[in-house]
């Protein structure tokens, strides 16, 4: 079904108020480590509500989205902006972006409805796009944590007038194929190391949300690395 994008994606940060007080109060403080930088990649950045922050921390911007409208909409927002290329993908690969260009990644709203196989594409494609150290932040499903318990092989019938008079929570459509382990275990997959997870809750009980930061890891550097710390341990037991 075809959103309507009458508000611009606003209605999403309405529980703060505005979205300039949820960048403020909720998203920059989780991300404010990894900014300024050179250049950033938002992937499904809708009209531009985060585009709009973001391009003031970085010297190059890129916006990538499978839809046209929304890729339309943000270059008709940001048409006076250099900085900000705006492209329209197929929904899971980077073309597009250069291998090891990105210093930045980040999405947020968006893939908490993210099959795990689109997930993984993008994940993958991250492994390459960003360069080495580079870091992402991606606002993701948990509710495969939640996906097999009792409350959700209940009848629908009777979980809807549950939800209407809060007695249950409601999924708020994510995605129950993803969960911060799974996330955890793809990006180890692809050459990417979670340095930070944080499951939160979405106008309910449950931790259905998961905030993810992660880094592009060089596996090679990392394993010699290791080795040299593992003799340096040898050396200094043996001469002790």
């Amino acid at each position: 079904m075809k959103y309507d994008w009458k508000d611009a994606g606003e209605e999403w940060s309405a529980p703060w108020g505005t979205s300039a007080a949820q960048w403020s109060g909720a998203i920059l403080p989780r991300i404010r480590d990894c900014l300024p930088t050179g250049t950033i990649l938002e992937i499904a950045p809708g009209f531009g509500r985060w585009a709009h922050y973001l391009k003031d921390y970085c010297q190059e911007l890129w916006v990538v989205d499978r839809s046209s409208e929304c890729i339309e909409a943000c270059r008709r927002r940001f048409a006076a902006e250099s900085r900000v290329r705006c492209c329209l993908n197929d929904g899971r690969s980077l073309s597009m972006v250069s291998d090891a260009s990105i210093d930045f990644v980040f999405s947020f709203d968006s893939f908490v409805h993210t099959d795990r196989e689109v997930v993984e594409a993008y994940l993958s494609e991250l492994g390459t796009k960003l360069k080495i150290g580079g870091k992402g932040f991606i606002h993701h499903s948990n509710f495969g944590e939640y996906a097999n318990s009792p409350r959700e092989r209940l009848p629908e019938a009777l979980t809807k007038p549950l939800i209407k008079v809060k007695i249950l929570d409601w999924a708020h459509h994510r995605n129950p194929g993803m969960s911060a382990n799974l996330f955890h275990a793809l990006c180890a997959q692809h050459g990417l190391h979670c340095l930070s997870q944080e499951l939160v809750n979405w106008r309910g009980r449950r931790l259905i949300d998961c905030l993810s930061l992660f880094v592009r890891s060089d596996s090679a550097q990392q394993r010699i690395g290791h080795e040299k710390s593992c003799f340096a341990a040898w050396r200094n037991a043996a001469s002790g």
